[in-house]
């Protein structure tokens, strides 16, 4: 693939804007539009209703060098009933890096095991596909708070995995300020073998590697004009190696803050949030090699992990 990924990501970020925007044609109807980029809130597809989206998610930076992973996620959602929606996502990324680890080698996140890291890595491959279901227990409008499950489980040519989430939302001054909090973890299989490309996996074929995260997600979004939200969100990610959540087999925690902003207007609505990381211990040795400064990088995260858009469109 030719040319430069920061060109890649803003035609790819046009187009789709446009495509959404061009499709404002028909008359209104009540969706979910989340304001955040990572943390969900309890709002949903109300039933009979679809929609449309498209996620972008640049995680950017890490030691050196330079380091863009785009994570493209198109997604259709559909309200089975007010308070359970279903979800099919298709799931691919776009990967270029040179000299990006702490050794100033081309090697780490999402980077080919047999890779020569003396060389420029760029590539682009589909993850998977995931299933997503959310139910609501209770409706921050109506309750006095509001509480939902998530399910999601993902397979892939290169690992497998399972996401658990519980979600609480809080509104207040008439919905004008909506408090979100999440709870979830994931059970991720990676088999170091792909029967397409040989050796083009993460982990030398053969191999397995089975891992836990566990985080906690804030987020805080004002309605400061009509159509207009602002907030700040805020992450804490934990790793463990295996499927547990002892610390004796801690690998990692890392902390990540920053803005996000939503628009929605009648039929469509967009969402930009962009996250850095603040800060991380490495607990495991290995970790502990790969951070840089305060921060982990290697095969675990970037200085902006990520900077990330969601465009959606309703049906």
């Amino acid at each position: 693939m030719r040319g430069r990924p920061e060109t890649i990501f803003a035609r790819a970020l046009c187009a789709l804007t446009f495509l959404v925007a061009s499709l404002v044609c028909i008359g209104p109807v009540s969706a979910d539009e989340p304001l955040f980029g990572y943390t969900y809130t309890a709002d949903l597809l109300p039933m009979g209703k679809w929609e449309l989206e498209q996620w972008i998610t640049d995680r950017e930076g890490q030691a050196f060098g330079h380091y863009h992973n785009f994570e493209f996620r198109t997604e259709v959602e559909y309200g089975l009933t007010d308070n359970f929606q279903l979800s099919g996502y298709v799931n691919y990324s776009y990967l270029n890096a040179k000299d990006n680890s702490v050794a100033h080698l081309t090697e780490g996140l999402d980077i080919p095991f047999n890779h020569d890291p003396t060389k420029q890595y760029s590539a682009m491959r589909f993850d998977g596909i995931s299933v997503e279901g959310i139910y609501r227990f209770l409706s921050p409008y109506k309750d006095p708070i509001g509480l939902a499950v998530y399910l999601e489980p993902e397979v892939g040519p290169r690992e497998q995995a399972l996401e658990m989430r519980l979600i609480l939302q809080k509104n207040f001054f008439d919905d004008r300020l909506v408090v979100a909090a999440n709870a979830w973890i994931e059970f991720e299989h990676e088999q170091g073998s792909n029967l397409v490309t040989p050796g083009s996996g993460d982990v030398p074929d053969g191999a397995i590697e089975k891992a836990t995260m566990a985080e906690i997600d804030v987020g805080v979004s004002y309605r400061f004009l009509p159509r207009w939200w602002g907030g700040i969100e805020f992450r804490n990610h934990n790793e463990f190696e295996g499927f547990s959540l002892a610390y004796r087999n801690m690998e990692h925690t890392a902390f990540f803050l920053g803005p996000t902003i939503h628009y929605g207007s009648e039929r469509w609505w967009i969402t930009i949030s962009a996250l850095g990381q603040v800060g991380a211990i490495g607990v495991s040795s290995e970790n502990k090699a790969q951070m840089r400064g305060n921060r982990i990088f290697g095969d675990e995260h970037t200085s902006w992990d990520g900077i990330r858009v969601r465009v959606g469109y309703n049906f």
